[in-house]
């Protein structure tokens, strides 16, 4: 991923997202990245509804001060967030 991505922390926020979903016991992630220009959406679902200390624990806190917007999907199954380019806020 890291090689289609110019955003330095995309990888970071990615690994976050992933292990927010895997850490509900989720027999599968899916992880999907659309970009668009300067911005960069990358999500992570799962087949198990996350609980508030899946989508609200430490690593959020690193998505959040990494991350332009974030939040959870709207089947509660998922995380997502908005990268931008520094240029972008």
């Amino acid at each position: 991923m890291a090689s289609r991505l110019e955003h330095p922390d995309a990888p970071q926020v990615a690994n976050e997202l992933f292990l927010s979903v895997l850490s509900t016991g989720s027999e599968t992630v899916k992880m999907t990245l659309s970009t668009a220009g300067p911005r960069t959406q990358i999500s992570s679902a799962g087949s198990v509804e996350l609980s508030a200390l899946h989508s609200h624990g430490p690593g959020s806190s690193i998505v959040n001060g990494l991350s332009t917007m974030h939040g959870i999907t709207t089947d509660g199954q998922g995380v997502w967030a908005l990268l931008t380019s520094k240029d972008e806020t």
